[in-house]
């Protein structure tokens, strides 16, 4: 499942961003290009995070952007960025982020799936060094779906 959603229309390496709203805003945009999502859940997702905090950094240097569903989510997606220079979060000693991801779903169950793979991904420390260290997209999907599906 996370191999059909990542791909070259949406994963972005070595992105440059001033903060983590611009982040969740590029990340976004590479779902809204894709006619995955509406406008509103990108100000959905930043929205979250003035409310809530950096709760979204999961992992060190690692940030999920998401929100809820709700009507502006048009089909389970998920897309990626690294970035060139690490971004603050707010987010204590998870900080700085360097991996970006930015996920919809349409309700509470029907990302299981997406997120079990996403998972598998995160808990690859070896292989996140290398996404990170990349500069080719297809390079890092190779990469990806090896581990997924290996």
């Amino acid at each position: 499942m996370i191999t059909t959603m990542l791909n070259t229309s949406t994963i972005r390496l070595n992105e440059q961003v001033a903060n983590w709203e611009e982040a969740a805003n590029k990340a976004g945009n590479l779902l809204l290009e894709n006619d995955s999502i509406n406008k509103g859940y990108i100000d959905s997702m930043v929205q979250s995070v003035h409310e809530f905090g950096p709760y979204i950094v999961i992992a060190p240097g690692i940030a999920l952007f998401h929100a809820r569903p709700e009507s502006n989510v048009k089909e389970i997606c998920l897309s990626m960025m690294t970035l060139e220079n690490p971004i603050e979060f707010g987010a204590g000693d998870k900080d700085p982020v360097d991996l970006i991801f930015a996920f919809g779903a349409l309700d509470h169950d029907s990302h299981l799936q997406l997120m079990a793979e996403l998972m598998k991904v995160l808990q690859d420390g070896e292989l996140l060094d290398s996404i990170r260290n990349d500069n080719d997209v297809e390079h890092v999907l190779t990469m990806i779906q090896t581990k997924v599906e290996g």
